[in-house]
């Protein structure tokens, strides 16, 4: 065997190599990074880091989604109470064409009772002006109180001298469904000092 010959080896590949020193260093260094300790708690740590990233975006996620489960159940509370509201008021239009009926009905029989009229057509008149007014008032319309002025319920047609703020006469009658203001009260206010 020539010198040669001698230097020839066989790398564990089964590839023929003039030197041993030939071999590609690049090859050894990949097989021995894989296997340094180092590297390999530097690849754990940057997967723990992955794994709490991806644990605070499901916790910003599922914070988000209650957020919007908490608005969507509003939005339907919200819905609901409109459409409640909505249908309360849908018949506002009908009762505000009525009332003025009613309050003829009442001027009638003030009037009857004044002139002192009786007879069978005066109670059948009270008796349809008390259902009337029944009916209306199951559909959630309500008297307007007359014991102290209230601008939000009452109109002053005119102010004489008397207790301040205290209403003194009822003109009409006002009106209110289901809690607002149907048609305001009309009266007579008393000032303590009348201009």
């Amino acid at each position: 065997m020539s010198k040669k010959d001698k230097n020839k080896q066989v790398n564990s590949d089964g590839y023929e190599a003039d030197d041993i020193s030939d071999i590609s260093t690049d090859s050894v260094s990949d097989v021995s990074s894989s296997s340094d300790p180092l590297q390999q708690a530097q690849g754990e740590l940057d997967f723990a880091d992955k794994i709490e990233e991806l644990e605070s975006k499901l916790v910003t996620a599922q914070a988000q989604l209650a957020r919007a489960v908490a608005d969507y159940h509003n939005l339907e509370k919200r819905v609901a109470e409109s459409r409640g509201e909505l249908a309360a008021w849908a018949n506002g239009d009908l009762l505000r064409r009525i009332v003025p009926v009613l309050d003829h009905f009442d001027q009638a029989l003030k009037g009857a009772a004044d002139n002192g009229e009786s007879g069978g057509w005066l109670k059948g008149v009270e008796m349809a002006t008390r259902e009337l007014r029944k009916t209306l008032e199951e559909s959630g319309l309500e008297t307007v109180q007359t014991d102290q002025f209230d601008p939000n319920l009452h109109e002053a047609v005119e102010a004489v001298e008397g207790v301040d703020g205290k209403i003194l006469k009822v003109v009409e009658m006002g009106y209110t469904l289901n809690g607002k203001v149907l048609k305001p009260a009309k009266v007579v206010v008393g000032r303590s000092s009348v201009k």
